[in-house]
């Protein structure tokens, strides 16, 4: 089952023609990714780098947009793996619209596993492992 998060579209996130800004869809998809760590796995994602000397930073993603999304419009966006090493996870987020479930945008990341000195690591087995239960097939 694919890890999850909901919340609000906020005023702040979008533009003038009162939907949220595209770039935001990204942001939308890296909150997930971040509390796939603190909420799913009790990994506090914003003090890895200190306490495990790891980090996943994005060298690539990809977007496609479906239908807008507004203002206080409630959000859901689910994550699974859809390809997986020890040197990087890419992730697919897809972004619905909660109110009638319509998909409003898919955004695929690739995170490479590096050290708090940017150089590239073998990602640690138990983050591997947690990762490795939201693979899709």
């Amino acid at each position: 089952m694919a890890f999850s998060i909901q919340f609000r579209v906020r005023f702040a996130e979008i533009d003038l023609g009162r939907a949220v800004y595209f770039a935001r869809y990204a942001d939308f998809a890296h909150r997930c990714f971040e509390d796939f760590f603190t909420v799913g796995a009790k990994l506090p994602y914003g003090s890895m780098m200190e306490t495990r000397d790891v980090a996943f930073p994005i060298v690539h993603t990809e977007a496609d947009y479906y239908s807008p999304l507004r203002v206080d419009d409630s959000v859901r966006v689910e994550m699974e793996v859809t390809r997986l090493t020890f040197k990087s996870v890419t992730s697919r987020f897809s972004i619905f619209r909660e109110s009638d479930n319509t998909k409003c945008a898919v955004i695929s990341l690739k995170q490479a596993c590096i050290t708090a000195s940017f150089t590239p690591r073998e990602m640690p087995r138990d983050i591997h492992a947690l990762f490795a239960a939201q693979l899709i097939t």
